[in-house]
């Protein structure tokens, strides 16, 4: 009995270890593969050890610059290998006869609507400014996150999360993760009452946060704890207000240093409130402002806030004649797509008149995709759109923009584009403009 139970712990061992050794040289098979596949893509003479990772110059001007020239050369694809209430607050500086940093002050009214709007949360983000736990841990995050994408050997967790960087990351995620937690907590409650879900529901005024909490499958169950924190999360950090934020202050740069296409926007903004006693938007005032979502399109053209997005191809894909293995992850570099030359025409430059409805058609759809585009695009993109013309409307209906001629804009990519040292713009009274 003995003899026979020790034999089949051997076979057993022999089983679990031939296992093994089909799943590793499947594994590296398919390694073999993805790699044989990758290097068929066009792409520059690369280093043997390091590959490409030091022809890359970083997350600046002079990234962007390089990136425009390989899209250049390479318009369709390659590989790279890299080694084993805002009106008012702005009228605070318009008061002073000041230079205020756009960044700055829009992220933080950005945080302030998308918590307002989609999870009927309210803060005070904009009069406490940085010294928000949340805004500080999100500013972290995005630069860790971007450090972490350019130094390979901290892609593994758990050599990463064993450094200083990492436990800081941590540390960051915790704060983010509170906040989820506070706001899904608030307005549970809220929700418990009977007669406030009743008197919400009947007004058909259930906000993004009020879905995924009454939300019920066909057997009546509803969504987890930690599925609403997910998506929580995922709306705050990945596309409720830095996305916004960035795009909405590029559109003021540009606007700013165009004064003639500022002027066109104010006059169409100006026509929109002739007779009127009020300064009051109006739902249906967002779709008669053509030529300010003209300019708002080039401004994400031109800056591409999300510089760039990953996906995880689920089939062998053609691209170009080349092809992609399945499971292969995909950089899309939405800044390249908005700068190739074979689409833009002096691709630097801000011509708004790029998105008349002519020009549109003439175009492929997915040259300009600042949302991402297909069944994983950008959930909040009309949300998004709406939020920048109000509040470019709102800005342009009661000041001139104007850009500080000393301070040297820099763009540098984090998350979303960024610029280096800010930007600084003056808002001038139109009664005094």
């Amino acid at each position: 009995m003995v003899a026979i139970a020790a034999s089949a712990l051997s076979v057993a061992a022999l089983v679990f270890i031939v296992f093994w050794i089909i799943k590793f040289l499947m594994a590296v098979k398919d390694y073999s593969r993805t790699c044989y596949l990758i290097r068929q893509f066009p792409h520059e003479p690369s280093h043997p050890i390091w590959g490409h990772l030091f022809d890359y110059p970083g997350p600046n001007e002079k990234g962007l610059q390089y990136q425009r020239e390989m899209t250049a050369k390479y318009p369709r694809a390659s590989s790279v290998w890299l080694g084993p209430s805002i009106p008012d607050n702005i009228g605070v500086h318009a008061e002073k006869d000041e230079y205020f940093e756009v960044f700055s002050v829009i992220s933080k009214f950005a945080l302030d609507v998308i918590l307002k709007c989609a999870f009927s949360y309210d803060t005070d983000c904009q009069k406490i400014g940085n010294q928000n736990p949340y805004v500080q841990a999100v500013y972290a995050l995005s630069e860790m996150a971007v450090q972490r994408y350019f130094q390979p050997w901290f892609h593994s967790d758990w050599l990463y999360f064993l450094t200083p960087m990492g436990r800081k990351f941590r540390e960051n995620c915790r704060v983010v993760h509170k906040l989820a937690n506070d706001v899904i907590s608030k307005r549970k409650i809220t929700l418990a009452s009977t007669t406030v879900r009743k008197q919400e529901v009947k007004k058909n005024c259930l906000d993004f946060l009020d879905i995924l909490l009454t939300a019920r499958d066909e057997n009546g169950e509803g969504l987890t704890f930690d599925e609403i924190k997910a998506e929580v999360d995922t709306f705050l950090f990945g596309a409720g207000h830095g996305t916004t934020a960035s795009a909405i202050s590029w559109a003021m740069y540009s606007l700013a240093q165009h004064a003639d296409i500022q002027a066109t926007c104010q006059e169409e903004i100006d026509e929109l409130f002739k007779g009127r006693e009020t300064d009051d938007f109006l739902w249906e005032d967002l779709s008669h402002l053509p030529y300010l979502s003209m300019c708002i399109k080039e401004a994400l053209r031109l800056h591409s806030p999300v510089p760039s997005i990953l996906r995880e191809l689920t089939q062998d894909t053609d691209i170009d004649g080349h092809i992609a293995p399945k499971g292969a992850i995909v950089n899309i570099v939405i800044y390249n797509i908005h700068h190739n030359p074979t689409v833009w025409q002096d691709s630097l430059e801000f011509r708004p008149e790029r998105f008349t409805e002519e020009n549109i058609k003439s175009r492929n759809p997915y040259a300009f995709i600042p949302f991402s585009a297909g069944p994983r695009n950008c959930i909040g993109q009309n949300f998004a759109m709406d939020e920048m013309k109000l509040v470019l409307a709102k800005i342009l209906h009661r000041f001139t923009l104007v850009a500080d001629p000393d301070h040297k804009v820099e763009k540098v990519e984090s998350l979303v584009m960024k610029a280096k040292t800010g930007i600084q713009l003056k808002a001038i009274p139109r009664k005094q403009a």
